[in-house]
């Protein structure tokens, strides 16, 4: 055969060739079966051997093994189209939502569009906000140094909106929060033992599975691809992914030392030997490390407030937020006693390791304002439960202002937002279902529940009580309820 013509045919073999697999009828050679193949030969493809005009079909009689190979092949290629066509779809969904989000940062200064997309989503806070916003615009302004990724240390007690945090930055920046995607969040309690790092990078070499690499590898991998070929739900220019270490104080000794080199110039070796580049990564990371000494600094602050003089770590007078309980300002001392805190828990004892963990950001336990405005997120989540699961014929809920204070009061610093989220739980959301199991056997659902608190009477202690059609002062429905 003419080796040009050949060349010539194939490169458009996929529109030419025609392969049919067919069974045929029983011959008669006993129980074998005879199958044909049929080829669409070209004009210019001459087959020795073989009279035929052009474009006609031979027939070749292949084995009943070959022909089962090529229905696997078949079956193989048809799943693969199928998972492209849905990897499209996909695509052009998120691409969907980021460009309904992207308008917003475009509005008004970097500053305050982060400003807001943070508020929007945490209660109080406003120092370590501030810290983390200025930081995110630095990085969307293509300021921040390139040869290495943004890096954040969320240091502070349990419930104050850390994780939170993390997320909201994810959205503020690529415009939304697609899990797996621009997003991974990994909870470092389970890598308690050194055994488990190997999930991050993928097995040792001549191991089960090393060439499929590791979680945070291939997440890298796929988003940076997202980016550099700007498929949906991949980030923008400066940023291409955010990834959150939760409770990294709780991952086994050694974990910062096997990630030194990824923090410090964001390269990472997956164990097939490829590395990855996560330069345009933001890595975040919690801790519950430094909650003494914020709680001392807190005290410190609560002292010499009473005593009529101005802490060195409070805020300035015009910070409305902090001015209201949100929070205070982190001083040099507190920061230092954080510092510690942190190389001792976290770093093994490692000055190396302390400085690359970036910026360290103090969460200050929330107090006043701030719990009420958590609370009242916590119970609209209630109201937005109750819509969801009822549809259109949902009741009304009523929520009053005596039943957020009570809610309030308790709360616990030591759990921080999550003891009046067990609370509503056990005491909120089962008053309601008391209601709504009681008018059950009605033929109609009551049009308006009213959550409040019945005072204490005979020695007995305020509780909470759900009344159907009784109106009561509502709080104001904050920004988001999530």
């Amino acid at each position: 055969m003419n080796k040009r013509n050949w060349a010539a045919g194939s490169e458009n073999c996929e529109n030419t060739a025609m392969l049919q697999v067919s069974q045929a009828s029983r011959s008669g050679l006993g129980p074998a079966m005879r199958y044909n193949r049929a080829f669409r030969i070209m004009a210019s493809d001459r087959v020795p051997g073989v009279k035929t005009t052009a474009g006609a079909p031979v027939t070749h009689t292949v084995s009943k093994e070959a022909a089962t190979a090529a229905a696997k092949m078949e079956a193989v290629v048809r799943a693969q189209r199928v998972k492209r066509e849905l990897s499209k779809a996909d695509a052009i969904t998120e691409a969907k939502l980021a460009s309904a989000a992207a308008p917003a940062l475009l509005e008004g200064s970097h500053l305050r569009t982060l400003s807001a997309a943070l508020n929007s989503r945490i209660d109080g806070q406003a120092s370590g906000k501030d810290v983390v916003v200025r930081a995110l615009r630095r990085r969307m302004l293509g300021l921040s140094d390139a040869d290495r990724p943004l890096r954040m240390l969320f240091a502070g007690p349990s419930g104050v909106g850390k994780t939170e945090l993390g997320m909201a930055c994810c959205e503020a920046l690529l415009g939304s929060c697609v899990p797996d995607k621009n997003f991974r969040r990994w909870n470092l309690s389970e890598f308690s033992h050194p055994s488990k790092f190997n999930r991050l990078t993928g097995g040792d070499p001549n191991y089960v599975g090393y060439k499929e690499g590791g979680e945070l590898t291939n997440f890298i991998r796929q988003a940076e691809d997202r980016r550099s070929m700007k498929k949906g739900g991949a980030g923008r220019e400066h940023t291409s992914c955010v990834i959150l270490f939760d409770e990294v104080d709780r991952a086994a000794d050694g974990l910062l030392t096997f990630l030194m080199n990824f923090l410090d110039s964001g390269s990472i070796a997956s164990g097939n030997g490829d590395t990855v580049d996560a330069t345009k990564a933001v890595i975040i990371m919690t801790t519950n490390c430094g909650r003494t000494a914020i709680n001392a600094s807190r005290d410190a602050s609560a002292a010499a407030a009473a005593a009529g003089s101005t802490p060195l770590d409070a805020f300035s007078a015009t910070d409305a937020t902090v001015a209201a309980g949100a929070g205070t300002r982190a001083d040099a001392g507190m920061m230092a006693a954080i510092k510690r805190e942190v190389l001792r828990d976290i770093c093994d004892g490692r000055w190396e390791n302390l400085g690359r963990l970036g910026t360290i950001v103090p969460f200050m336990p929330l107090e006043g304002e701030g719990r009420r405005a958590v609370v009242q997120r916590q119970l609209s989540a209630v109201r937005g439960r109750l819509r969801s699961t009822r549809g259109e014929g949902a009741p009304t809920l009523r929520i009053s202002e005596q039943l957020v204070s009570h809610v309030a009061t308790q709360w616990d610093d030591d759990t921080g937002g999550r003891s009046t989220r067990d609370y509503i739980e056990e005491s909120v959301v089962e008053a309601l279902a008391e209601a709504l199991d009681a008018e059950g056997a009605a033929s109609a659902p009551p049009p308006e529940i009213t959550l409040h608190v019945e005072p204490a009477a005979g020695g007995a202690a305020e509780r909470v009580v759900a009344s159907v059609g009784e109106p009561a002062e509502e709080f104001g429905s904050p920004q988001v309820a999530s």
